[in-house]
């Protein structure tokens, strides 16, 4: 389907569990350069130091989610209180962005997490998202208000750059391009797999899964 569609780059991520935790990750990512795919990864970083060695066979990027440097707000939002190192872990990584989530856990943490990302030269972007849903505004709604809030708080403070695909707009912070990204104004699809079988050429990863699973 990816080669039928002229895809060309692949990212390997996760609907309710991590990348890296994939039994044969290294022999996927042989198996994707072979059939002359470019390969990337998105991962929580619990597993990065294991890792290294697959992360770094990635040309395309690997996308850290960093939503909180703060213990009880992490537990909050992945149920573990442990930081991933990412003092060892992003300086050792050969091509990387960071993305946060902006939701009502850790929206007080933006400014001092944002400066921490900023200070290493190898994070090529921040993006900054709201939640992804098409199906559950109303019990998402309060994480929507504080991305919009924050948004609305930058866009007033700072100019801005430039614009991306899909209207994603890039601000100079703390000299790291921030990228504001609203996933749910997508005109693109994408087509998932996984591991159970499942396929979904939609773009909401977790609506996707549950529609093409029923089937």
């Amino acid at each position: 389907m990816c080669k039928d569609n002229n895809i060309k780059k692949l990212y390997i991520t996760g609907q309710n569990t991590d990348s890296l935790l994939y039994k044969y990750l290294d022999e996927l990512i042989d198996y994707l350069h072979e059939n002359k795919f470019e390969v990337g990864l998105r991962t929580n970083g619990y597993l990065a130091p294991k890792k290294m060695k697959e992360i770094n066979k990635c040309e395309n990027s690997v996308g850290y989610s960093i939503h909180s440097l703060n213990p009880i707000t992490n537990n909050m939002i992945l149920g573990k209180k442990e930081i991933p190192n990412w003092d060892i872990i992003i300086p050792e990584t050969k091509n990387c962005r960071v993305s946060i989530v902006i939701n009502r856990c850790n929206s007080y943490e933006f400014w001092d997490l944002l400066k921490y990302i900023s200070k290493f030269k190898n994070v090529k972007y921040i993006q900054v998202r709201r939640i992804s849903t098409d199906t559950r505004v109303e019990s998402l709604y309060p994480d929507i208000v504080e991305y919009e809030k924050l948004y609305s708080q930058v866009s007033k403070i700072f100019p801005m750059k430039k614009k991306l695909w899909e209207d994603a707009e890039v601000y100079d912070i703390y000299g790291k391009d921030v990228v504001f990204w609203r996933t749910v104004k997508t005109s693109v699809n994408s087509i998932n797999y996984f591991t159970d079988g499942t396929l979904s050429a939609e773009y909401f990863v977790v609506e996707g899964y549950l529609k093409n699973k029923a089937k």
